[in-house]
């Protein structure tokens, strides 16, 4: 396990997520009396076998995880089983993320907007509206707007560089004319003394913002803007800003008489997916909240987009 961790880091791999999964497979192996890289049927089945209150993605996850380290032992010469069989995600595919109105969007950033400093975060009232105008505006992901540092931000040309990604994808993101010219103003405000490893938006301390402390802030802009919250699973979430980013974009695409499908490659780059399987998630989510948008595209290309799209709304 820790030769495989060190080839992959060796290619540039961070696979810090991976070595604890092999912490946690190292331990569970020994649990069934394995004690070698010969992996026996029984406890290779029964790691990748579903837990309780687990989601299926999380178990697909660990069984291509599972099937890559089969394949290296194998190489090497070892008996491993091989797990040749597929789990799908279907189970976890009833979940429909939140779609932020403009309405919502503004009290959103109003409330953020209208902040008062404190003693314990002077800043914050700086920084808070930014950073979730930029969660809005640019469909990052929370952690890669956390993670923003300095020299990530090119406020000659209103480009960030993105580094601390999901599947360690870099990316450039351009931003809008008009949120340029507040991240020039911000910086002059936060930044005038700062070095380029600093945090773009700092905590209290000049650290990256822990996940949960925006999830914090966030739900107290729900509650201040009257957005209902359905509990915890259940959203508005943090990340459905991203999804509504997704969803407006291809609105825009529409509006502007272009081809939502031919689109889809532009905006998977731009929200950093791994593969377009990712982003082709938004034409059920449009074809569900937006169907006029659909028969319009289906009109202007016949069959380019699946029938079943059309139907499943008609259901």
């Amino acid at each position: 396990m820790q030769t495989f961790v060190e080839e992959k880091r060796a290619l540039g791999c961070k696979y810090e997520k991976e070595a604890q999964i092999f912490r946690e497979m190292d331990r569970v192996m020994v649990e069934y009396g394995v004690v070698s890289p010969e992996l026996p049927r029984y406890a290779v089945e029964k790691w990748i076998e579903k837990r309780p209150n687990e989601k299926r993605k999380n178990q697909k996850y660990r069984l291509n995880f599972t099937k890559r380290f089969v394949s290296y032992l194998q190489s090497k010469g070892y008996r491993a089983y091989y797990p040749n069989y597929s789990i799908s995600t279907r189970d976890d595919s009833n979940f429909t993320p939140y779609i932020f109105s403009n309405e919502e969007l503004y009290k959103i950033l109003n409330y953020l907007g209208n902040l008062t400093p404190s003693r314990q975060y002077p800043q914050g009232h700086i920084i808070w509206p930014l950073l979730f105008k930029t969660l809005i505006c640019c469909g990052l992901r929370a952690g890669e707007a956390a993670n923003l540092r300095v020299k990530d931000v090119d406020l000659v040309n209103g480009i960030l560089l993105i580094t601390e990604s999901k599947h360690d994808k870099t990316r450039q993101v351009p931003v809008s004319e008009n949120l340029w010219a507040e991240y020039v103003i911000y910086a002059q405000k936060i930044h005038l003394l700062s070095r380029g490893e600093n945090f773009f938006f700092p905590n209290a301390r000049g650290n990256a913002h822990n996940i949960s402390w925006i999830y914090k802030v966030f739900r107290d802009a729900l509650w201040h803007s009257g957005i209902p919250h359905r509990g915890r699973g259940y959203g508005p979430r943090v990340h459905d800003f991203r999804h509504t980013f997704a969803i407006r974009s291809m609105q825009k695409v529409e509006k502007e008489k272009g081809d939502i499908v031919t689109s889809l490659p532009y905006l998977s780059a731009y929200l950093g997916h791994y593969d377009m399987g990712a982003t082709q998630i938004y034409l059920r989510l449009i074809s569900e909240c937006y169907p006029e948008l659909i028969r319009k595209q289906c009109d202007y290309l016949g069959d380019t987009i699946p029938k079943w799209e059309i139907q499943h709304e008609k259901e």
